[in-house]
């Protein structure tokens, strides 16, 4: 009886030690596949990476090429001076891009993108240099500061806080009178500050949009090309 008894509890532990060797090996396969997928995503997270600074590379170079050569923004400038002037602004040329500028920069409060009705004024003058001259085209350049988007609200970054300053800017020029086809809204989120968000007055600041001149860009696209 003795014997049968521990015939029996050996008969379970062997079942249990078999159990246990078969649990062990299917943990062993999964991990072996666990690697070979921690290695195969690897290797696209590396292409990705290098496809990702290649294109950063060529969107440089591309950058580099479309920019004005000091001969071509002064050309530039002495061919839009004389409309703008008659607004009440002036032309700046800046890192191969010629900017149009005011006496008061439209400004934007911390997380909106609503054009404050006191900016009225300039957008009303803008907007008849714009109506008077059908072939100067501008681009409205949006802008942010460097605080993060908050949770929850209807933009999910500073890149689109930007961009909808700049349409908020564009649709107030529209609603003036301007040719949709005069004006192309573009955001360039945190990344091109006036000053350091080292301060509330210099955050407030980064918080605007930019008007450019917008060049012939078929002349521009043409001259770029290899």
């Amino acid at each position: 009886s003795d014997k049968e008894a521990t015939d029996q509890m050996l008969a379970a532990e062997k079942s249990k030690t078999a159990e246990l060797e078969g649990k062990v090996a299917g943990l062993e396969s999964d991990q072996a596949t666990l690697k070979e997928e921690t290695a195969r995503l690897a290797t696209e997270v590396s292409q990705v990476k290098n496809d990702l600074e290649s294109s950063q590379a060529s969107a440089s170079e591309a950058m580099s090429k479309l920019k004005l050569s000091e001969s071509d923004l002064s050309s530039l400038k002495t061919k839009v001076q004389s409309a703008v002037s008659g607004g009440g602004f002036d032309l700046s040329p800046k890192s191969g891009r010629l900017f149009v500028t005011m006496a008061e920069p439209i400004l934007f409060n911390s997380g909106s993108v609503r054009v404050k009705r006191d900016y009225n004024p300039t957008l009303e003058s803008m907007a008849a240099v714009l109506n008077g001259n059908p072939s100067l085209r501008l681009i409205i350049e949006g802008h942010s500061d460097n605080v993060p988007v908050k949770a929850g609200v209807a933009y999910s970054d500073n890149w689109d806080v930007s961009l909808a300053r700049a349409k908020s800017v564009v649709k107030k020029l529209i609603k003036m009178g301007v040719s949709p086809n005069q004006l192309l809204p573009t955001g360039r989120g945190e990344f091109d500050p006036l000053s350091s968000d080292d301060s509330a007055d210099s955050r407030k600041m980064n918080r605007r949009v930019d008007f450019i001149v917008m060049p012939d860009l078929s002349t521009l696209i043409s001259a770029a090309r290899p």
